[in-house]
């Protein structure tokens, strides 16, 4: 499991005073109203080796516009220090991250898990859908996508702990 969850993504500057757009990549826009200390990075992919040796950035402030999140990093007052980081990823760390509630997951915890029918194994999660009312695994089937909604009438188990994922047997899934 990754120590370091991703949570948006610096598109663009808000105004002269420094405030960066972010583009959020967490279900929960308004998360950022409790973002104190977070990290900044290129890869929107980082894995917890990158984050050794750098710098925590501090959050003087938020705001909202449509799906946009306007946010105030310290110590960035003016555009010219601000235009460096459009582009760059924001990260928290697991521990600061918003709860979940039961059967919710981290989307980073299932990528990549393995997907069993019973014992058989079926291939490797690689994306992860939105519906409106739950996800959708996207398994890489024989070189094929394989969509399973996650609900109970097709995931029988999730462990996160062994990175595996139980489907059920559904007529017509396979």
């Amino acid at each position: 499991m990754r120590k370091y969850l991703r949570i948006g993504k610096i598109i663009s500057l808000h105004g002269i005073k420094g405030e960066v757009k972010i583009f959020p990549t967490t279900d929960d826009l308004h998360r950022f109203d409790d973002l104190k200390d977070f990290y900044i990075l290129e890869s929107e992919d980082a894995n917890d080796d990158e984050f050794k040796n750098i710098d925590t950035f501090l959050s003087e402030g938020v705001k909202y516009i449509k799906n946009t999140c306007i946010l105030k990093i310290k110590g960035y007052d003016k555009i010219e220090e601000s235009i460096k980081l459009i582009g760059k990823n924001i990260y928290v760390n697991r521990e600061n991250a918003i709860p979940l509630n039961q059967n919710e997951y981290y989307i980073v915890d299932l990528l990549e898990a393995k997907a069993y029918l019973k014992d058989k194994y079926i291939g490797e999660v690689k994306d992860i859908m939105k519906s409106s009312n739950n996800g959708i695994l996207v398994i890489d089937y024989n070189g094929k996508d394989l969509l399973v909604p996650m609900v109970a009438d097709f995931v029988e188990k999730i462990d996160i702990g062994k990175s595996i994922i139980i489907l059920k047997t559904i007529e017509g899934l396979i």
